[in-house]
């Protein structure tokens, strides 16, 4: 058929080019290079890694890929006898490792994996170098030996730990490999690369260790790729002489083979029949092929909708009855209690007026007050007649914050996000006193800004402020202490617009500490003042 055959003509470029695509999968590993490790370049620290990548051909020189790699990586000071600090400083860590990339590939050699005759060429190795930009996500596990740092090494780890350590960062892989062809749709393949991250916390670690340079890691992979939807060894012209010539008389676009009417045009829906009133049945079906009317009535009409088609009825514009020819039949005395417009004999409550089949709504909200929980509150069948204003699926008798949609968790109420409760969990290691009183340091104020902002961005939850000390100087002036420093952060929160009537404050001393009062890293994080949404 010609339709077909200017299809094909019109497709076959695109079929063509879809031998430039290919997908597959690697296996490999991956090996950490950075503060535990410098200088030496080792492969100690080898860790497996897999992924999946598609690649599109440009040309056979150029091709652009796409992976996705999973792995870990990680390093221990105990794998290095040299310097012989390192023993002394025990730094280890491991991380999982999620890398998403996009390179370009340049064949150095460009090889055609075809022929001049058009025929496959096996084992065909093409070298190649590549380069590109990926984006790099971890979040490490740092440990270090505290009872071996001096002072200074301590207060380094403690500046790591204060630091908002980054966990996602960009990557810029670079490197080089080579594929085998094994068929015309499988390629092995091999590759060694770099892949530097613009970040010193690779390894959680930067003050700590070596600052002035950036961490980083490599990998070495092996990998099978499929190509998908190829066309080879056949010219265009070859292809179309190939489709066959396929007869159809009626031009209906439907082949005289298959084609139940062949010398009348038709629809693919009836093989090629016709249906000129377009009412869903063929013509050789329809008792009235020239008017469109209903399935059920061999495609006759029924404009009174009685079920009697309009040919056969005495009374098309009135709704009958068989029994007297599609007119209406005489009817006796019907009953209506209630006087609601719906008979007892179809009034589902007939002693009570109503409008859903005789029963009453009071709240107009479709559903019957019989089956309606709320049936003064116009609501949803799925909550059983009662409201969700906010539609978030709790309904507004059980929900905190009617207004604002919400989750279960919290009866209703937004959510307050991860992120947003880290600047809490900030606050309690960044707010700072000038010693030994109450005076809110002016680095102190960053934090507290943002615990306002908080706090207006989520109006239906209020706040609790707790302040502790470490346990230097006599119980009772820390339990002071900590009530005075709770009190000058709750002053500061209602000197920004917060109401006092969403927030408390309390002071508990040192009878609540989170670390050891007999180290001076421990005393520092037990003075602090915790911050609580609820």
């Amino acid at each position: 058929m010609k339709l077909l055959r200017i299809l094909l003509i019109m497709l076959l470029p695109v079929l063509l080019s879809a031998q430039k695509w290919e997908a597959g999968f690697f296996v490999g590993g991956v090996n950490y290079q950075g503060d535990l490790v410098v200088p030496s370049l080792t492969l100690k620290e080898l860790k497996f890694a897999y992924g999946g990548h598609i690649r599109h051909h440009f040309s056979n020189k150029l091709a652009l890929r796409a992976s996705l790699m999973f792995g870990e990586l990680g390093g221990d000071d105990k794998n290095f006898d040299d310097p012989a600090w390192r023993q002394d400083r025990a730094f280890n860590f491991t991380t999982p490792l999620t890398e998403v990339s996009g390179v370009l590939e340049w064949n150095i050699l460009g090889k055609d994996r075809y022929s001049d005759e058009g025929k496959f060429m096996d084992k065909i190795y093409t070298p190649y170098l590549f380069a590109g930009i990926g984006a790099v996500f971890v979040k490490p596990d740092v440990d270090f030996n505290e009872a071996n740092m001096d002072g200074k090494m301590l207060k380094k780890i403690l500046l790591d730990k204060a630091e908002s350590t980054p966990t996602s960062f960009a990557a810029f892989p670079f490197g080089a490999g080579v594929r085998l062809d094994l068929s015309e749709s499988a390629v092995f393949g091999l590759e060694a690369s770099l892949r530097p991250p613009v970040t010193d916390y690779l390894d959680g670690i930067s003050e700590a260790a070596n600052p002035d340079r950036n961490d980083w890691y490599s990998s070495l992979t092996a990998s099978i790729s499929w190509r998908f939807g190829e066309i080879s060894g056949s010219t265009p012209e070859e292809i179309i002489e190939a489709v066959p010539e396929v007869l159809d008389t009626d031009m209906d676009g439907i082949a005289d083979d298959v084609d139940a009417c062949p010398d009348e045009a038709g629809v693919a829906l009836f093989k090629g029949c016709p249906d000129s009133d377009s009412d869903g049945v063929a013509d050789k079906n329809d008792d009235c092929p020239d008017v469109a009317g209903r399935k059920t009535l061999n495609g006759c009409p029924d404009s009174d909708n009685d079920g009697i088609a309009d040919k056969d009825d005495d009374c098309p514009e009135k709704a009958g009855v068989a029994s007297n020819k599609g007119c209406p039949a005489v009817v006796a005395k019907v009953v209506d209690t209630d006087n609601d417009g719906v008979i007892d004999e179809k009034d589902e409550c007939p002693n009570t007026a109503g409008t859903l089949l005789g029963c009453p709504d009071k709240d107009r909200d479709g559903i019957a007050d019989k089956s309606d929980a709320c049936p003064n509150n116009a609501g949803l069948s799925v909550h059983g007649g009662c409201p969700d204003t906010d539609g978030d699926g709790i309904i507004d008798s059980k929900d905190r914050c009617p207004n604002t949609a919400g989750v279960g968790t919290v009866s209703g109420c937004p959510e307050i996000k991860t992120e947003e409760r880290a600047v809490l969990t900030s606050a309690m290691r960044s707010i700072r006193f000038e010693s030994g009183n109450n005076i809110l340091k002016s680095e102190s104020y960053n934090v507290l800004t943002q615990i306002v902002g908080l706090m207006n961005k989520y109006p239906q939850y209020s706040l609790r402020i707790k302040g502790h000390t470490d346990s230097q100087g006599s119980s009772s002036t820390n339990q002071a202490l900590s009530e005075k420093r709770a009190r000058a952060c709750y002053d500061f929160l209602v000197s920004k617009g917060i109401s006092p009537s969403r927030m408390n404050h309390s002071g508990y001393g040192e009878t609540q500490p989170i670390a050891s009062n007999q180290t001076s890293a421990g005393r520092l994080e037990n003075r602090r003042v915790e911050f609580e949404l609820y």
